[in-house]
């Protein structure tokens, strides 16, 4: 059961000076991944100034170190080209809850409007699937036999997460027969709301970015 192809999605990935968004950490590089007609298109990635020193050990992740945002663009630019590039398109994460964290501030800071768009988790789909290994983004990779992409850098990793989404999406499609991506958005959330429940019968109202 083929997916439907004519759906435009924007796969979204940050990295960032930490883990805790409230207490201070920001997003040091963005990137946006186009899928459209089931193919994977235009890509954008920028570097993004975070106004405040980034730590060793986020370097030691990302490999983005102080010297490499000294002269990115400040957050309220890349936060409009940001927006921009997501328009209402539904979006696609790996993590959505992580990346959500710091991209709500920084599109505040930045005057750009909050994104109320569905989104789709790849986490979620790949923990409502039997498999074994971890859904760590690289493990997932690996199980699937992915092209391979620069890790723990956002567009490494949203280029990874789009290839992860056609491949988990067309499982969903032919074994459990999700027939929308709005489908996939709302199975993706519901997996990840009820972590103790391995196949979730399908919601039909996708979750949404409210960013």
């Amino acid at each position: 059961m083929p997916l439907p192809s004519r759906q435009a999605l924007v796969v979204v990935d940050t990295e960032t000076t930490g883990f805790d968004a409230a207490g201070g950490h920001r997003i040091v590089e963005v990137a946006t991944v186009a899928i459209d007609d089931g193919a994977i298109g235009e890509t954008w990635s920028s570097l993004v100034s975070p106004d405040r020193p980034i730590p060793a050990e986020a370097t030691a992740v990302h490999g983005i170190d102080d010297a490499m945002v000294a002269a990115a663009p400040p957050a309220a630019q890349v936060a409009a080209e940001l927006r921009r590039r997501c328009g209402d398109r539904m979006l696609v994460f790996h993590h959505a809850a992580f990346d959500l964290a710091f991209l709500r501030p920084m599109l505040r800071r930045g005057g750009a409007l909050p994104l109320h768009n569905p989104v789709i988790d790849t986490l979620g789909l790949a923990r409502g699937l039997p498999g074994a290994g971890g859904h760590a983004l690289e493990a997932l990779a690996a199980r699937f036999d992915l092209p391979h992409q620069p890790k723990h850098r956002a567009l490494g990793d949203a280029l990874t997460t789009a290839q992860l989404l056609l491949r988990l999406a067309s499982r969903w499609a032919s074994e459990r027969g999700i027939g929308s991506w709005n489908e996939l958005a709302a199975v993706s959330q519901d997996v990840l709301r009820r972590p103790g429940r391995a196949t979730p019968a399908p919601a039909r109202e996708p979750a949404v970015a409210d960013a």
